[in-house]
């Protein structure tokens, strides 16, 4: 069985009367991998923490039905990623290698919307 995510674009803004803009249309992917993330994840200056309730383990490119496409234009930072039913907010990193060609991916790191531990 092939698990899958499916990634919610997050609203781009309020739109002239202040109303939220209505998220773009959801993509289903297939991650290579979806790994726990209990760990703490230190960034910024303030070293603030972030506790993450999953990894998921994506290709530097994937098929969206239309076109094979970059990973990073599909998911970003803030958008919403549901992973095994559950709706989490997206931190999106990116890693290419130095060797060249298609070598790398996306780790996504989803952060639970509630706080709640998986």
């Amino acid at each position: 069985m092939t698990e899958t995510v499916t990634v919610t674009p997050a609203s781009p803004g309020l739109d002239s009367d202040g109303d939220p803009v209505t998220r773009g249309t959801p993509v289903q992917l297939t991650p290579i991998e979806i790994a726990p993330g209990n760990t703490l994840i230190r960034y910024g200056v303030g070293a603030d923490l972030v506790d993450v309730n999953f990894t998921v383990y994506l290709p530097l490119t994937v098929y969206t039905g239309d076109a094979w496409v970059a990973t990073e234009s599909v998911v970003r930072t803030g958008d919403i990623i549901t992973v095994r039913g559950e709706p989490c907010v997206a931190m999106v990193q990116v890693w290419r290698s130095q060797r060249g060609g298609n070598r790398g991916g996306v780790a996504v790191l989803a952060r639970l919307r509630s706080g709640k531990a998986a």
